[in-house]
């Protein structure tokens, strides 16, 4: 009997706290894209601060909800070290495009010229995941 009652609080808190605790499973999908100038658009020089960045979703990915989510994503750019983080709560298939317009001007703050970079790639975030790509932004014009 003295065993019992010494034992049986043990197994009880055993029981307990193997029904209240469970694994939470991370299900976030999470893309870091960074975005470089180049020159050829196989090489990456300096980061591209500030771009702006857009998404398209492929036809081919989880749904309407992955649609309604990046369709709220508006005016979001890079970071000063070019750098753009998101999450989804779905797995997708995104295509990520940047764009960079710079002008360089005189000394007198005259706008001597104006470069345009773009950039584009396709980002498959997964869930639990984080997914990170590489934007090569070259001149367009």
């Amino acid at each position: 009997m003295k065993n019992l009652r010494f034992f049986l609080p043990i197994v009880v808190a055993v029981v307990v706290a193997v029904l209240f605790t469970q694994c939470k499973k991370d299900h976030s999908c999470n893309m870091k894209v960074t975005c470089y100038y180049s020159s050829n658009g196989m090489d990456a020089d300096s980061v591209v601060p500030f771009a702006l960045i857009s998404f398209d979703t492929v036809k081919y990915n989880s749904g309407l909800a992955v649609d309604t989510a990046i369709s709220r994503v508006q005016n979001v750019k890079t970071d000063a070290f070019g750098v753009f983080t998101y999450t989804l709560k779905y797995p997708a298939l995104l295509i990520v495009n940047a764009l960079k317009i710079d002008t360089i001007l005189d000394l007198d703050s005259n706008i001597v010229a104006i470069n345009k970079y773009t950039g584009t790639t396709q980002v498959q975030v997964n869930e639990g995941e984080t997914t990170e790509k590489t934007i090569l932004m070259v001149a367009t014009n």
